[in-house]
């Protein structure tokens, strides 16, 4: 009995530890796949790559597994906008690219990606996924509350915290954290860049206003002033002079809206020209010559954007040619030099503009009363009260050191970076690059050379007053500190533009890709230039940036163009409509640069110009949107069914000088006709204040608002 206890004993005690074994939960393994996918994702929209690596046990990339994992949820690969079946795993890695040039496109299609759901080694990743309408929300909110509030800095606040909500899954005050800690902070001190090219814009646009401060404290300004009054007595004289420096200053739109802004401010504003209608010529005069000039910083990423479109679909050309032959099919930036010229020559305008140059006229007010002097807030001694003597070269040592270190610093910088990559293909057996300017200006480094050329030009400006003695050094320095405060609202708006377009890129909203995916289709190839202009400035308009416009819209609209052409053997590379395609997206993306509030020359514009940059904007965009919709009937839509870009640019030319002949209206005119019923300046302003407010943005002479400026007899003779 004794030995039978025992025994049960021993085997009760076996069952127990059975029972515990049993109850040990199973031990998850390491995961076999590690996912790479973006943490956000627009419902509908592809993501640019999700990429699916295969692991050992110890977490090393197992290289020798190829093939297909045997469930991959939450992920769609389409080609040519077919569902079809994910490619294999090679050498353990499964890369998912959106490419549009090929019609290739990823999508995220659930919350979570998962891979091999019943594997004790699955792989699984969360995605954020929201609504389309969500992604456009900002830019629209920035817009309208701009027009509403007439307060761009409130709009773009407003619109980087909506964004930020959006991405933070609604959280309103991690919203807030995020639109200070990471969006606008991000701005400046951009982590992770090498370039610091956000740095070195906000240092450089300080240095200039810094310049800016001495030679108008030291009287180089008030000099240049008179000596250019000599040679210019009309108003119209000093509009052209500021058109034809804009086209001379061609190598860079950053340099030509800061330096043409700046010296000219002074002289225009002595010929009463309204600062809305400098900062208009000024804009018209960046980015639309920069991105058609032969030789600018755009020439090489505009034929980059040519050639790396080219190549994915196997055409052999000679992209530079492709570039050259595309320009007269950039009917937006040509027409608005040209119509820049009509109005600067014709003296006539029309919509807001013939407002702000009225008040200017008739009371001397260069900026609407009430608004926000971007740059003279703190800038003093406009027409050199400080200085002792008012002589020329203090203008001219400052403004010839920033042109001539800047073309300067370009051929350096581009013949430096040329010099090393042809080292690397030397030693790669490639072919080297020659050094030509158009090759040297592809490669500088335009913003580090504004850096340099804007500080030793604004410390020639103070050598050059202290020199001369019309200030003593320590008034150089307060001018120069003065100045550069002065650029301090400009700074603020220039950031807060870069973060709502931070807010709207592709790693966040997206919201480019929404509206490619929304207004991209099933087209005719006679319709693909105009498609492609109307395309390219929503995108341009709503993101702020030409270069990434370009960028997104270069492979799938060229591709599309090319892939229509195909069935009916016209898929010639310099076939006119894969010009005006080009012509289209290149001229589109301008548009949109050139009238966007949050665009980063619009901003400078401004700034250089002194202007109110919401008034810039409102006063510039009835004249953009003319000249867009001159381009589209009288360009794009004609020449997609067989009709030559020479014919039709003269063409639009003879409709916009019509246009402004007999729509426009002499502001002059306009100003004497106040001038003799009475009106005070007070008067006039409240009754714009109040045409404002209400949306209606009419001519001086076109309202029927009982207490508009007019003498009784006008109303009545209207009546």
């Amino acid at each position: 009995m004794a030995a039978i206890h025992s025994l049960l004993i021993i085997l009760t005690s076996l069952l127990v530890q059975t029972d515990q074994i049993t109850d040990v939960p199973l031990q998850k393994e390491p995961a076999r796949y590690e996912i790479n996918a973006p943490n956000i994702a627009v419902i509908g929209i592809p993501v640019s790559q999700v990429t699916l690596r295969a692991l050992n046990l110890d977490g090393t990339l197992d290289t020798e597994f190829s093939g297909h994992p045997k469930q991959i949820i939450g992920l769609e690969f389409w080609v040519r906008d077919v569902d079809t079946a994910l490619p294999p795993f090679e050498n353990g890695v499964l890369e998912l690219k959106t490419d549009l040039a090929q019609n290739q496109k990823v999508f995220i299609t659930a919350d979570t990606i998962v891979v091999d759901p019943d594997s004790r080694r699955t792989a699984t990743t969360a995605v954020y996924r929201i609504s389309r309408w969500l992604s456009l929300l900002p830019p629209i909110v920035a817009v309208i509350l701009a027009i509403w509030f007439r307060n761009i800095i409130l709009a773009l606040l407003v619109s980087i915290w909506l964004g930020a909500v959006i991405l933070s899954h609604g959280n309103l005050f991690l919203g807030f954290v995020h639109t200070l800690d990471t969006f606008v902070i991000h701005e400046i001190v951009e982590p992770g860049s090498s370039s610091y090219s956000h740095m070195m814009i906000i240092l450089f646009t300080m240095f200039l206003g810094a310049m800016v401060g001495v030679m108008s404290a030291g009287g180089g300004t008030a000099a240049l002033v008179n000596r250019l009054s000599r040679y210019a007595t009309k108003r119209e004289h000093s509009q052209l002079m500021t058109w034809f420096m804009g086209l001379v200053i061609f190598f860079d739109d950053y340099a030509n809206s800061l330096l043409v802004g700046t010296s000219m401010r002074p002289f225009t504003d002595r010929m009463k020209v309204s600062r809305e209608k400098l900062a208009f010529l000024v804009d018209s005069t960046a980015a639309p010559v920069s991105g058609i000039a032969i030789i600018s910083t755009w020439v090489g990423v505009e034929i980059g954007y040519i050639a790396d479109t080219y190549s994915s679909l196997g055409i052999s050309e000679d992209y530079y040619t492709t570039f050259l032959y595309s320009l007269p099919y950039r009917f937006y930036p040509l027409h608005l030099l040209a119509f820049v010229w009509l109005v600067a020559y014709l003296g006539n305008d029309y919509g807001p503009m013939l407002k702000a140059e009225t008040r200017a006229i008739a009371y001397n007010q260069l900026v609407r009363p009430g608004r926000f002097n971007i740059v003279e807030a703190e800038l003093g001694a406009e027409n050199g009260e400080l200085a002792r003597r008012q002589l020329l070269r203090n203008a001219l040592i400052p403004l010839s050191a920033l042109l001539g270190l800047s073309l300067i610093g370009l051929w350096w910088t581009g013949s430096i970076e040329i010099d090393r990559l042809n080292l690397e293909k030397l030693q790669q057996g490639k072919p080297l690059l020659d050094k030509s300017m158009s090759k040297i200006l592809e490669h500088a480094s335009p913003n580090r050379v504004l850096l340099i050329s804007s500080f030793l030009a604004s410390i020639a400006a103070v050598a050059s007053c202290s020199f001369t003695k019309a200030l003593s050094l320590n008034e150089c320095v307060e001018a120069w500190s003065a100045g550069a405060k002065s650029m301090f609202l400009a700074i603020l708006i220039l950031v807060l533009a870069w973060s709502v377009a931070t807010v709207c890129d592709e790693n966040h909203l997206n919201t480019a890709g929404v509206l490619v995916e929304l207004l991209s289709g099933s087209l005719s190839p006679n319709w693909m230039p105009t498609i492609t202009f109307l395309l390219a400035a929503a995108v341009s308009f709503a993101t702020g940036s030409s270069w990434s416009t370009m960028g997104l819209l270069m492979p799938l609209s060229i591709s599309l163009t090319y892939s229509l052409l195909v069935p009916l053997n016209e898929a010639d590379p310099n076939h006119h409509l894969m010009l005006g395609t080009i012509g289209g997206v290149l001229a589109g993306a301008i548009f949109g640069d050139h009238c966007s509030p949050i665009s980063d020359t619009t901003v400078l514009s401004s700034a250089a110009s002194g202007s109110d940059h919401l008034d810039h904007v409102l006063t510039q965009m009835p004249y953009a949107l003319t000249v867009a919709a001159v381009s589209i009937l009288f360009g794009y839509i004609p020449v997609g069914f067989g009709f030559q870009p020479y014919i039709l640019l003269p063409v639009g030319l003879i409709v916009l000088f019509l246009i402004l002949q007999f729509y426009g209206k002499s502001a002059e005119a306009e100003a004497q006709k106040l001038l003799d019923a009475g009106v005070t300046a007070e008067d006039f302003n409240r009754f714009e204040d109040r045409e404002t407010d209400q949306g209606g943005i009419t001519d001086t002479n076109d309202s029927a608002s009982e207490d508009g400026p007019k003498s009784k007899e006008e109303s009545s003779e209207e009546a």
